[in-house]
């Protein structure tokens, strides 16, 4: 398994590339909003309803500490202890760098816990794909359940029946596969004519770890938290539109713009989902009757409150967390000893 690397001599340029993403993003904004309706935009800016964006930050900011708990309940799951306080820190330095190619903010908070803690990476590597599924479950199923609850939408149903039977079939794989990729190492191990103990011994303990953070028990929990966060925005998004002037647009409706653009720009391999996203919420919008001027500003707040706000926080703690990590903090011998049982274990 290929783990994202992360620098530290990467982080000026990633700084600036960041912001420079978010200027770009702004102009952008600025410049579809004034061509869809240039004479009619101060209007609606005047017009937006300010208590219903104040509960949109404090969702985004429960959803915050929900997705970090996530993190916290996988650490536990894997028998790692860190105050819960410095975790925290961890995860939301990493915000930082989210809108950066190559998983670069997913790779800094495993590089914090190797810095501060010594934790090697085939450790903390499974906190990865927990975080990966979690969000994936989670908003498919919502998708799915808000497309099953759509009227006079045949076909919008029929995908929503799609979503729930891919929904069931990656639950059942992912429940199984840890106890496959185990068994398919040992196998590996045994025709390779036990050439190589240490490799063979690190995949083991990587599986291992791994079957402890995708077990029934801990993957509903992350999956439950995860839907509880993506959950709380989409109900704001809906409020925040309803009060905008639209309102047949509900919470069922603002959870699909979330969770349907988010996943629309993944597809696009953008960092963040950058473009991506904001085609797909806006025309979202659009779907549900919100005029395109409104869409586009809509869109702009929902991307500037749930992902930009929370890259600009990273980016304030980013230095200080660079500037105080220990210059070289290896491994213990302890996961050495590690590394010795598992390779008696599958010899």
């Amino acid at each position: 398994m290929k783990l994202p690397t992360f620098n530290p001599a990467f982080v000026k340029s990633a700084e600036k590339w960041v912001l420079l993403l978010i200027a770009g993003t702004v102009a952008a904004t600025v410049g579809v909003t004034l061509f869809a309706s240039g004479d009619a935009l101060l209007d609606h800016i005047t017009t937006i309803p300010m208590h219903a964006v104040w509960w949109l930050v404090l969702a985004t900011a429960v959803e915050s500490f929900l997705r970090f708990w996530r993190y916290h309940v996988a650490m536990k799951a894997l028998g790692i202890n860190i105050p819960w306080w410095r975790l925290m820190y961890y995860y939301t330095v990493g915000y930082a760098l989210i809108p950066t190619p190559g998983k670069v903010g997913t790779a800094i908070r495993l590089w914090l816990l190797r810095q501060y803690h010594g934790l090697p990476y085939h450790r903390t590597a499974p906190l990865l794909v927990m975080d990966l599924l979690s969000d994936t479950i989670a908003m498919c199923t919502l998708a799915s359940l808000c497309l099953l609850l759509l009227e006079e939408s045949p076909r919008l149903n029929m995908l929503g029946w799609l979503l729930s039977g891919g929904i069931v079939f990656a639950l059942v794989v992912i429940t199984v596969a840890p106890w496959l990729l185990e068994r398919s190492v040992k196998a590996a191990y045994f025709f390779s004519g036990r050439r190589r103990p240490r490799l063979f011994a690190r995949l083991q303990a990587l599986m291992r770890t791994m079957s402890r953070v995708l077990g029934a028990k801990v993957l509903f929990n992350t999956i439950a938290l995860s839907f509880v966060g993506w959950a709380l925005i989409g109900i704001a998004i809906g409020y925040l539109a309803s009060e905008f002037g639209t309102p047949s647009f509900g919470a069922a409706a603002g959870t699909l713009a979330i969770t349907l653009s988010t996943m629309g720009g993944f597809l696009t391999m953008m960092p963040a989902g950058v473009g991506g996203a904001e085609v797909t919420m806006a025309g979202l919008f659009t779907m549900f009757d919100v005029p395109l001027a409104k869409a586009v500003l809509l869109t702009a707040i929902v991307r500037l409150i749930v992902l930009w706000s929370t890259v600009l926080i990273g980016l304030v703690l980013l230095p200080i967390a660079i500037r105080n990590a220990p210059k070289d903090k290896s491994p213990t011998k302890r996961h050495a000893k590690t590394t010795v049982t598992v390779i008696q274990t599958i010899a």
